[in-house]
């Protein structure tokens, strides 16, 4: 008699590639797991690749992180792999981060927007209003871009401002936000402490206080301070980010 073999079902390998900040880690979860990272280079560009996966449904998400540590938005990409497929994601551009110098601006007095994005990049930064607010400048070698907005042409009260890049033919969505009032003096940004994703109050775990600010927001419309809970970017809190917050639970 002979003896018989079972051959290995093959695996499948995706490559994933794009533009983030020049000279920092892009991270590649898997399913909301951390799987695999890669350091972008001098001209922003990354290149991950992730092997030996099961021919199935995932979902996979890219983010980095600036000079200042601040995490931009994460990207999602929902792919079905079959046996031994290669799948490539190309054409990835990870958005700008942003920040400003000041909580609250004087009207009439300057204040600085800033951030890091891929170098050559045009940036567009986009104040929200009564009457919003479209700007432009670009960024330097290192990615990084500053702007100095004259606050006379905006009204007293509460603001938001966001910005996307644009590079060759390649444009960005609009990235994390940031909030700062017009009013009547002028008070210096906290540089705010670099928090984990999914830690949305900051107190350097992610537990049940997070899991209970997710909750409030899910199935609701994002504004404000709600924005940050939709961890894959995707304009909504559903499931997928309530496996992301899981995934990076510390009790």
């Amino acid at each position: 008699g002979g003896g018989g073999s079972i051959s290995a079902t093959p695996k499948a390998t995706v490559h994933f590639s794009g533009r983030a900040y020049p000279g920092y880690t892009v991270t590649l979860l898997q399913d909301a797991r951390v799987v695999a990272s890669s350091v972008s280079d001098s001209n922003a560009n990354f290149k991950i690749s992730l092997s030996g996966l099961s021919a199935g449904s995932y979902i996979f998400s890219v983010y980095s992180k600036d000079k200042n540590g601040n995490n931009s938005k994460l990207l999602s990409f929902p792919i079905r792999v079959t046996a031994g497929a290669t799948v490539t994601v190309g054409g990835i551009f990870i958005a700008p981060t942003i920040s400003v110098d000041k909580s609250e601006v004087k009207q009439g007095d300057n204040i600085a927007i800033f951030g890091q994005s891929s170098p050559k990049s045009t940036i567009t930064i986009a104040v929200h209003s009564k009457t919003p607010v479209f700007l432009r400048t670009a960024t330097d070698p290192s990615g990084a871009y500053l702007y100095n907005l004259d606050t006379s042409i905006l009204a007293f009260g509460n603001h938001l401002a966001e910005s996307k890049a644009t590079v060759a033919n390649a444009i960005s969505s609009f990235g994390p936000s940031v909030g700062f009032i017009v009013g009547n003096k002028n008070i210096a940004q906290v540089k705010r402490k670099t928090c984990a994703i999914g830690d949305f109050n900051c107190d350097g775990k992610v537990n049940l206080v997070d899991f209970s600010i997710m909750l409030y927001w899910y199935q609701r419309p994002l504004t404000g301070a709600g924005l940050k809970t939709d961890l894959n970017s995707d304009g909504k809190v559903t499931l997928t980010d309530f496996s992301i917050l899981v995934s990076h639970w510390t009790g």
